[in-house]
């Protein structure tokens, strides 16, 4: 499936979320802080990126800023409790955002969403591709 990485401060929230993730078939890293998330991520291969912020005001702009500089930025999901929250996670180009409090289901669900919504669309070519041949 894919690979999360989760900011998150709250070690039992990290834990919980992360078990939740992980039984939908994700892989999941996680960062306590926002500074130790960009070396995470400057290593790749992470598909998107939960952040849950208290106070969205402080670092997640910077952070948003950060990830997507890099070339293949993933996506990020904007996780707060915060009057602030909404009106900074459209600022931020948020891929989605939960509003707290919220169940892990609710964010297991909101993830799958946002990286079905990268899977490519398969095309199929519905006409023959190789010469037209006489029926016999």
């Amino acid at each position: 499936m894919g690979s999360i990485l989760l900011v998150e401060a709250d070690q039992a929230t990290c834990d919980q979320w992360a078990t939740a993730i992980s039984a939908a078939g994700h892989s999941v890293l996680s960062a306590t802080a926002m500074r130790e998330a960009m070396p995470l991520i400057r290593e790749g291969g992470i598909d998107a990126v939960v952040i849950d912020a208290y106070d969205p005001r402080h670092g997640v702009a910077e952070l948003a800023r950060s990830i997507e500089a890099l070339p293949d930025a993933p996506p990020i999901i904007l996780v707060s409790g915060s009057p602030a929250a909404p009106e900074m996670s459209a600022r931020i180009g948020a891929a989605a955002f939960l509003p707290k409090p919220c169940e892990p289901a609710e964010l297991v669900a909101l993830v799958n969403r946002v990286l079905g919504a990268l899977r490519p669309v398969r095309a199929f070519e519905d006409e023959p591709t190789g010469p037209n041949r006489p029926i016999l």
